[in-house]
């Protein structure tokens, strides 16, 4: 298999979504004075994004296996189809993929030890596995975005934190840390819903009733419009209650970027013109927090 192939078949620019998170948890956690597990943190890194991109092949293979239409298999959003990539192939890189996961994520629930832990770690490993599989995958439902977004965004910042701070667990940190990731929540909900967005023409034919097919396209893009501004909303109220520091508003600047990149959406309103521009303005939202992190920890913290 070409890397092209390989890259394309685990979806590697969307890899991004557990790599942002992760350095926001991190990132949390040195801000909020914890003690970093360094050991920990590598190998929980490792085992997350290997799992990210697992559930990208899997997504991928059950796509293709389910398609009703032949015109699917062979289309521009079906890299299986399309590049001729063989069972085996997926099957492979599927396995090795799994396998880094599990070895080291029960590798570190070994150093960190407790229940809470490893639970929420068994939820965002069933919520990837179930989002394309069983009688009804959840990506072929309305609460895709939802499941991406809490299990992405939060569960994974959540999980980093817990790994520097395993004695200590309450509702008071699991709301703190919920707001200070709901910019991230929110930005990665948005990419499965412009992915939703643009692939609705498809999804309608091939019985996919996800948010964006009950909602319309249009309406779609108002609630696409409406989540980024509650990822500031949280953001905002982050600050004002001091979980963080008020250099995390450089973020701001990119609303000019994310209302640009709106417009062209708006107007265009296929793949091309939802799913990459959303992945960007997720990077350039994340890449911000964390600049705006890092000169919290370096200047107030």
């Amino acid at each position: 298999m070409q890397k092209k192939v390989l890259l394309d078949l685990v979806e590697i620019k969307s890899g991004i979504a557990s790599v942002l998170p992760f350095l926001v948890g991190l990132l949390y956690s040195a801000y909020a004075g914890l003690a970093i597990d360094w050991l920990s943190i590598i190998m929980f890194f490792i085992a997350a994004v290997s799992f990210h991109l697992a559930a990208n092949v899997w997504d991928n293979f059950q796509d293709f296996t389910n398609a009703k239409h032949e015109t699917f298999k062979a289309g521009i959003n079906d890299v299986i189809g399309r590049e001729g990539v063989t069972k085996k192939q997926v099957i492979t890189v599927l396995s090795i993929l799994v396998i880094v996961a599990t070895v080291l994520g029960f590798a570190t629930w070994a150093r960190v030890g407790g229940w809470l832990w490893p639970l929420l770690s068994l939820i965002s490993y069933a919520v990837a596995f179930f989002y394309s599989a069983g009688p009804k995958p959840i990506s072929r439902t309305p609460f895709g975005e939802l499941a991406s977004g809490l299990t992405m965004g939060y569960i994974i910042v959540l999980l980093v934190v817990l790994l520097n701070n395993p004695s200590h667990v309450d509702w008071r940190l699991a709301g703190q840390v919920f707001l200070a990731s709901g910019l991230g929540v929110f930005s990665i909900a948005n990419i499965m819903l412009a992915n939703n967005i643009g692939d609705l023409p498809e999804d309608i034919k091939e019985d996919r009733h996800t948010l964006a097919f009950y909602l319309g396209q249009t309406k779609g893009l108002i609630l696409y419009l409406i989540l980024y501004v509650l990822g500031y909303a949280s953001l905002i109220a982050a600050v004002v209650m001091g979980i963080l520091p008020w250099t995390v508003l450089i973020t701001i600047i990119a609303i000019p970027v994310i209302i640009k990149h709106f417009k062209f959406f708006w107007h265009d309103r296929t793949k091309r013109g939802s799913f990459l521009l959303t992945i960007k303005n997720t990077v350039i939202l994340m890449a911000l927090f964390i600049i705006g992190m890092i000169l919290g920890l370096i200047f107030i913290g």
